[in-house]
């Protein structure tokens, strides 16, 4: 198979090789892989841009289960479910080319450590395996999580990975099957016959529909069968209803953990496993390479079609899910466009209004400058409040603040500079003169700042604030003489 390779910038540490034809293979489906790695602590956005190869890597704390739907992702990160929604309108306004999805937070259940796998969302519940505990739950607003079901060898639940429950899926709208690396209720119990102690359950009848699985994972139902993940042997495998037994559909060669099916094709993650204590004794811990990355399985054939590989820098891959966009784009919530953006009902949105005229879009970022020049972040307010002049150039309030800023920072000729950009094109503005004398009291100019303050008393004989501003000018004149 043709290959190419392609470096990333250096801070990322990442190399990575794709088959040549895994950019018209998205570009035909219309959509972007995402994967996540909590090894490497991203999200990573792999689809095409102008008949190219085109990678994005999103830093997020420890990304494990992952799930899309309807214009959502949910992600297990760090010790909380975190959804983010497809903010559509946002996406035509980034910059470069053309996006057509643009994620973002929207909010976060915090659930403690709990290893979250994998997870779906049905019956307007989202569901997911809590696998420290031994069980599939869903959110509570009132508690870290609400178990729902447990194996019923499980006696009681722990945070001690009894069984290592981790592959879950739902089948005609209802959750059905779950998998296991261990029939056991003891503390970590299932790494005693981690190599083939694996199960493939039915949570409707309890029933184990089968034994001896290496490390199974990933149930899917899809095309009217079920799909499985037989990690330890790198396989894609269904299982028969009839024969009681896993048909293999596909090797390849890595630890197979995450898939998405999308018509005949299954994208399936792939990761590097070495002889260590969690994978020695394991099939495909015999081959000469094993690799991490995304290949992509015809299932009607059980050929490989495309793949993407890490060469370094990304060993493991926890999800993989196929997202129906062309190019997207995916924020964190410290984000500005997180933070500037909102999603409101169609109940409400009559109410609202968003800023229209050149003030209403300027305050918000006055607002913002003035909060971070008050937690002494004078630098960044300065920038926020150039954002607010380039919009509204006679916006006073801004002219002011960033004129103290920069004189607190020593910057004095920016600040005048910036003062006689305004006294040119409206010498009435007393703030302006206000402005230019605290500039000329921080340099030590006290007469040129004395100019300003009696100018304002000629225009404003009772203005208080130049008066006092005089007085003080006065007083500091007096102790030095």
């Amino acid at each position: 198979m043709n290959q190419t390779q392609t470096k990333t910038p250096p801070p990322q540490n990442i190399d990575f090789t794709y088959s040549v034809n895994v950019v018209e293979l998205l570009k035909q489906m219309k959509s972007t892989i995402a994967m996540s790695t909590y090894q490497s602590g991203k999200i990573i956005l792999m689809g095409q841009e102008n008949d190219a190869f085109d990678i994005r890597y999103k830093e997020f704390p420890r990304p494990m289960g992952m799930y899309a739907n309807a214009g959502k992702i949910w992600a297990g990160l760090g010790h909380g479910i975190y959804q983010f929604a497809n903010f559509s309108g946002v996406a035509p306004k980034l910059e470069g080319a053309a996006f057509d999805a643009c994620y973002m937070p929207q909010n976060i259940h915090f659930t403690a450590d709990i290893d979250i796998h994998e997870m779906e969302y049905c019956k307007d519940e989202l569901y997911f395996i809590n696998t420290k505990f031994s069980c599939l739950c869903i959110k509570d607003p009132n508690s870290s999580f609400k178990p729902i079901w447990k194996p019923p060898f499980i006696t009681f639940l722990q945070p001690t990975d009894k069984c290592h429950l981790n592959g879950f899926c739902t089948r005609d709208g209802e959750p059905r099957y779950v998998t296991a690396l261990g029939e056991t209720d003891e503390p970590l119990g299932w790494r005693a016959n981690k190599a083939n102690g694996g199960i493939l359950m039915d949570i409707k009848t309890n029933e184990i529909l089968l034994r001896g699985l290496s490390m199974p994972h990933s149930p899917r139902w899809h095309q009217e069968k079920l799909w499985v993940l037989e990690s330890g042997k790198g396989a894609l495998s269904y299982f028969d209803f009839e024969k009681k037994e896993l048909i293999e559909v596909a090797s390849l060669p890595g630890f197979t953990r995450g898939i998405q099916m999308v018509g005949d094709f299954a994208f399936i993650g792939l990761s590097k496993v070495r002889e260590s204590a969690t994978f020695s004794g394991l099939p495909i811990t015999k081959l000469p390479k094993r690799v991490s990355g995304v290949w992509v399985v015809n299932i009607k054939t059980g050929k490989i079609i495309s793949f993407i590989e890490f060469t370094s820098g990304v060993d493991e891959v926890f999800a993989v899910s196929v997202l129906p966009h062309t190019k997207m784009e995916m924020f964190d919530f410290n984000s500005d466009y997180s933070k500037a953006n909102y999603i409101i009902s169609n109940d409400d949105i009559a109410q609202i209004k968003m800023p229209e005229s050149d003030i209403e879009r300027a305050a918000p970022l006055f607002e913002k400058g003035t909060d971070l020049f008050n937690e002494n972040k004078k630098e960044e307010a300065i920038e926020e409040f150039k954002k607010a002049l380039a919009i509204q150039s006679d916006y006073l309030p801004a002219t002011f603040n960033m004129a103290v800023a920069l004189g607190d920072l020593g910057r004095y000729d920016e600040a005048l500079e910036i003062l006689q950009e305004v006294m040119d094109k409206d010498a009435s503005i007393l703030e302006t003169y206000d402005s230019l004398g605290y500039v000329y009291y921080k340099k030590g100019d006290f007469k040129s700042a004395q100019t300003q303050y009696n100018t304002i008393l000629e225009l404003d004989p009772k203005n208080a604030k130049a008066k006092n501003s005089l007085e003080i000018l006065q007083r500091e004149e007096n102790a030095k003489s």
